[in-house]
């Protein structure tokens, strides 16, 4: 296997992995996939709602938000750019399905959301060194 394909494949287990760790809502795993000294930019539409500088913050204001009933985090498409044999920058699509709870009643939330990640690898392993996430929308379905 080539080295590039070698790295995409981390690259997907990544991203892969911050939506599977979202649904159990187990912020701390966030220290495997992000560099301590993580940038991290979050929009809701045009407004910049975070703007975070480690991975420490990162956790404690993921965290602040408690946690969802259920989650359901999908990723789509992702596209990756190598700018060198360490470096690269990737967009990855997902929705994120959240139900809460609202008076006493469940809402469920969907959220289509674009990462604009830039990786690092360190030691032979790749991390997110920096992170714009776009929430593109939201909707508000009923809930069967």
């Amino acid at each position: 296997m080539t080295q590039e394909m070698e790295s995409r494949m981390a690259l997907k287990d990544l991203v892969d992995r911050y939506a599977t760790e979202s649904d159990k809502n187990n912020q701390d795993y966030y220290r495997n996939l992000f560099r301590p000294d993580v940038k991290l930019k979050v929009y809701m539409g045009d407004k910049q709602i975070m703007d975070i500088h480690n991975v420490e913050d990162m956790i404690a204001q993921y965290k602040a938000f408690g946690a969802a009933k259920a989650s359901f985090h999908q990723n789509g498409q992702q596209v990756v750019d190598f700018t060198d044999d360490a470096h690269a920058t990737g967009i990855c699509y997902a929705i994120a399905t959240l139900v809460t709870e609202v008076d006493g009643n469940d809402r469920l939330t969907m959220y289509a959301v674009r990462y604009y990640d830039k990786y690092v690898k360190v030691d032979g392993r790749w991390w997110i060194a920096e992170r714009e996430q776009h929430f593109v929308y939201a909707a508000v379905p009923p809930l069967a």
